[in-house]
Formats: structure tokens, C-alpha cells, sequence
């Protein structure tokens, strides 16, 4: 009896520990969910900051770019104001000649020459950057020219490319159509072209960076491929993990191919691989269906 005692007491001392331990596992586990949701939540508010501060490096680029063509037409108009002014004078002085009123006219067209190259310049910056900049911030689907759209993203980040001596080559079918996330597209570009102008090249060195995009059996066949400075396969593994940066003392955020992950494997249901080596630059493999509808 004294022996069928001891078994029951230590029977109910081993439940109890069992109950304990697993009140203490539940309180735990609820804890490491909490702090892994608010981990992710912090990565996820990380990751549209980092979009927008993207979209806000495109914004400083279109506005300096959009100067320079502004400031020629202001210059060639207040010349060309001076020019009517003094035509003026002469007509009401009767000093009028054949050849300076000949040479009025040049002026006034060469100045309209002038005023037209660059104001259709500026208008072209500004409706690449309103188009890319919607869909940037928009979730939306919709119909889209592959090709036409990679022109006006381009367009878009020329600020960024101005002054550098690298290339950007586009090999894409004039008859592509997605109906799907053009803002992921846009994002996707400016990514790839940031981290290869970035990490790929020094501000001096000459490159080419080609796209190239086919389509099979629904499938777009999206690759980039830069000829910068590579990386290794230690360092490669590591690409897509967020807050991964070799630059991180140049304030690189380390988000910039992660985000490309995401966008391709989510709003686009693809696939990407990358290959890269020391001095042979890297090759993005992206692969995502024509239609998301």
C-alpha cells in the first residue's frame, strides 16, 4: 500500500511538471510568435520605406534632369524676347533692312527649334516618371506593352545613369503583352540597374547591362545581366537575404535584391535565380507567368 502511495504521489509531482512545462512552453511559444509577428511587421514597414524612398530618388533625379532642358528654353527665350525688342526699334527708327529682318527670322527659328527639342524632352521625362511613379505606388493589374514599358522606366532612371559609362541594351519582341503588375516591373528594373550601378561598377568604369526578354508558352523569360565586378558564391548565397549589404558603410540598406525576391515570387508568381562570379558580373533568370488575371 506504502508502495502504490509513492507511485500515485509521484505520479501527480510528474503531471504537475508536465503542466508547468507546458504552461511554460505555451507562454513561450506565445511569445516567440509576438515577437516574430512584430518582426515581421518591422520588415515589411522596412521594405515600403525602402520602395519609397526608391520612388523619392527617382523623383530628385527627374526634377534636376527636367532643369536642364527648362533652363535652355528660358534662356532661349529671354533671347529671343531681346531679339523682338530690338527688331522693334529698328522698324519704328526706319532702320528695317532686308537682311536684318532676314536675320530676325533666323533667329526666331532657330530659337522655336530650340524651345520645341527640349520642351518635348522635358514632357517625355515627365510622363515616363508620372507612368512608372503610379504604378510604383499602385497594386493594380493591367494591360501592358513589355518593351514600351522598359522604354519608359529607362527613360525614367536616366538622371541616374547620366555622366556614367555604362550602357543599358534592351532585346525585347515588339509584340509582348502582360496583363499584370507593371509597379513590380518598374521596381524590379530600378532595383537590378541601382545595385549593378552600385556594387557592379566604380563611378569611372565603362560597362553594358542587357536585358533580354522572350516569351514561351505563357511564361516571360525575363534576363538581366551586367558586366560589372561580380561577387563570389559565399556572397551570392546571401544576395536575396534582407539587410544582406556589402555596403553597408556607404548606407546601403541591404534590401534592394530582397525586394526584387519578393515582387517576382509574389505579385508576379515567378521564380528567380542569379549566377555570378568573381569578375563576370551577374545573371538574374527571372521567370514569371504573361497573365496574372
Amino acid at each position: 500500500m506504502a508502495s502504490n502511495v509513492g507511485v500515485a504521489i509521484a505520479r501527480m509531482q510528474a503531471d504537475h511538471a508536465v503542466r508547468v512545462a507546458k504552461e511554460r512552453l505555451e507562454q513561450q511559444n506565445s511569445a516567440l510568435n509576438a515577437a516574430l509577428t512584430a518582426l515581421r511587421d518591422a520588415q515589411t514597414e522596412l521594405v515600403r520605406q525602402e520602395k519609397l524612398a526608391s520612388l523619392g530618388r527617382l523623383v530628385a533625379g527627374v526634377a534636376h534632369e527636367i532643369n536642364t532642358p527648362l533652363g535652355i528654353c528660358v534662356t532661349a527665350t529671354s533671347h529671343l524676347v531681346q531679339e523682338l525688342k530690338l527688331t522693334r526699334e529698328e522698324l519704328a527708327a526706319g532702320e528695317m533692312t532686308e537682311d536684318s529682318l532676314a536675320q530676325f527670322f533666323d533667329i526666331v527659328d532657330q530659337s522655336l527649334r530650340i524651345m520645341t527639342t527640349n520642351t518635348q524632352r522635358a514632357a517625355a521625362l515627365v510622363r515616363s516618371f508620372k507612368q512608372v511613379a503610379v504604378d510604383q505606388s499602385s497594386d493594380h493589374i493591367r494591360s501592358f506593352n513589355m518593351k514600351a514599358y522598359l522604354a519608359e522606366v529607362l527613360l525614367s532612371l536616366q538622371p541616374r545613369l547620366k555622366g556614367r559609362p555604362v550602357k543599358v541594351e534592351v532585346d525585347c519582341p515588339d509584340d509582348i503583352t502582360l496583363d499584370s503588375f507593371p509597379g513590380a516591373v518598374s521596381q524590379i528594373v530600378t532595383n537590378l540597374l541601382m545595385n549593378s550601378l552600385v556594387h557592379g561598377y566604380t563611378r569611372e568604369q565603362s560597362g553594358v547591362i542587357k536585358i533580354e526578354v522572350r516569351l514561351d508558352g505563357g511564361q516571360v523569360w525575363f534576363d538581366y545581366r551586367d558586366d560589372g565586378a561580380g561577387m563570389d558564391q559565399e556572397t551570392l548565397g546571401k544576395l536575396f537575404d534582407p539587410f544582406f549589404t556589402t555596403r553597408r558603410a556607404q548606407g546601403g540598406s541591404g534590401l534592394g535584391a530582397h525586394i526584387v525576391y519578393n515582387l517576382v515570387t509574389g505579385p508576379l508568381g515567378g521564380s528567380v535565380t542569379v549566377d555570378s562570379a568573381p569578375g563576370e558580373g551577374l545573371h538574374y533568370r527571372l521567370r514569371f507567368p504573361q497573365s496574372r488575371k
